[in-house]
């Protein structure tokens, strides 16, 4: 109990809550710190993540990092701690994946060796450290001092945390470590199989109708990669639910604000996806409405540039109201062209076009969806479109980049844990925390 109560105190002198991921130990950390008692004052949750999919589904780990370093890895530790700190109230996260025995892994990784994984989240940045040891005993002795082992480490290591914050000479650590967390939070991959993608995401659409027993796929199409890509997966997805004998419709919308300048891309887009039907709303006349009613009931806006604002996101809300009364009255799910790149940057007009019930470009980098696109024989013209939400009546056409200071290769360069400049990763990271809300469900009292 030594060791349990010197963490306890540990813990709560420095104000840490702990969060576990915890694979060959199984819920074993927390379980073993929950003998104390008051040690719950410090203890956010504990996750017992065994198979992959769990470890892919509650803490973003990437399948590419267990496919490539395998399950007992510091890599897959390291991600693991990564999603737990992210995706809880916490200031540390412990991680752990290994061999407990009866038998050795299947890459004949020995009996007793263990993966650990310490990460902290101080001042705003991520900073994280990982350890192989090999412990000799029963499957459950294993356990045991894994779990002890993980909480022993716990203090050195957060030593070395602000070590590094006051010297800032770790500061590459940290952000790396803050990039891959991120990257891993968002379902970004390094590496795609393309026509393997194709197929594993037109078969989500497929389970996501069957789950739901609904029978028509609802997309706008506006022209872009996006929602090309999107529109010929919807459509594959129905027509193999036909194969199998289920009823199942897929209708794309067109949604122009008065007079559409790229109206021909979104011609084109329509023409090779294909769909079964089309309907054409044009959302002016709604949009005007809000923005008027809002101004005759006294909204005073500070210029021209935020009532312009204003009104581009109540055109994005009305697109979604219109594709989600077609969806009530067709017993459909609207698809949502969200992908890693705009989730990253917060790229989305919250309630507009980031409300969906499906969202099968999810964790695909900009480039991704441009390979999906080739794979899938889209127009080049399409794939290779600079994008633009279009949104600004005062700045028609504006391309995403300069709307968000960063180019997508930045971008992207980030989500697959690459190097960029000093000056993307700061925009990157200011804007992915300062449009966090975008990305969660509503918040509730504590």
């Amino acid at each position: 109990m030594e060791l349990l109560d010197r963490i306890t105190d540990y813990l709560i002198d420095n104000e840490l809550k702990l969060a576990t991921a915890e694979s060959c130990t199984a819920g074993l950390i927390v379980s073993e710190l929950a003998r104390v008692a008051g040690s719950g004052q410090s203890i956010d949750c504990g996750l017992g993540v065994y198979s992959p999919q769990s470890k892919n589904r509650y803490l973003g780990v990437s399948f590419d990092t267990i496919e490539r370093y395998g399950l007992t890895s510091e890599a897959v530790a390291s991600e693991m701690a990564a999603g737990a700190l992210a995706n809880n109230d916490a200031d540390v996260a412990l991680a752990n994946t290994g061999i407990a025995g009866p038998n050795p892994g299947d890459d004949d990784t020995p009996i007793g060796t263990v993966c650990f994984a310490w990460a902290f989240r101080h001042a705003g940045d991520h900073y994280d450290y990982c350890e192989t040891r090999r412990f000799d005993g029963t499957r459950n002795e294993v356990r045991l001092a894994a779990a002890h082992y993980a909480l022993e480490r716990l203090p050195h290591y957060h030593g070395l945390c602000l070590d590094a914050a006051s010297s800032g000479n770790d500061n590459q650590s940290s952000r790396h470590a803050e990039q891959r967390a991120i990257g891993s939070q968002l379902y970004a991959r390094g590496t795609i199989d393309p026509g393997h993608e194709v197929e594993r995401r037109r078969d989500f659409l497929c389970r996501a109708m069957a789950e739901s027993g609904q029978q028509a796929l609802v997309l706008g199409i506006s022209g872009g990669v996006d929602s090309t890509v999107a529109g010929r997966l919807a459509q594959l997805a129905v027509e193999k639910r036909r194969e199998q004998g289920e009823p199942a419709t897929f209708i794309a919308m067109r949604l122009p604000y008065g007079e559409q300048q790229d109206a021909d891309d979104a011609d084109r887009a329509l023409a090779f996806i294909e769909p079964d039907e089309v309907l054409d709303v044009n959302i002016q006349d709604a949009s005007d409405s809000v923005l008027m009613a809002l101004e005759s009931g006294g909204m005073r806006f500070k210029d021209a540039h935020q009532r312009d604002f204003v009104l581009g996101n109540i055109k994005a809300r009305q697109r979604m109201t219109a594709q989600y009364a077609v969806a009530g009255a067709r017993s459909g799910l609207v698809i949502g062209t969200d992908q890693a790149a705009e989730a990253l940057m917060g790229f989305f007009t919250k309630h507009g076009d980031g409300a969906c019930d499906v969202a099968p470009l999810t964790g695909l980098t900009k480039q991704q969806v441009r390979r999906l696109g080739a794979q899938l024989d889209a127009p080049e013209s399409l794939v290779h479109k600079a994008p633009t939400a279009d949104l600004e009546s005062l700045a028609p056409q504006k391309l995403d980049e300069e709307a968000m200071g960063v180019s997508y290769a930045e971008i992207d360069a980030f989500l697959e844990d690459r190097e960029v400049s000093n000056q993307a990763f700061e925009t990157i990271v200011r804007t992915y925390r300062a449009t966090a809300h975008k990305r969660q469900l509503p918040r509730a009292p504590d």
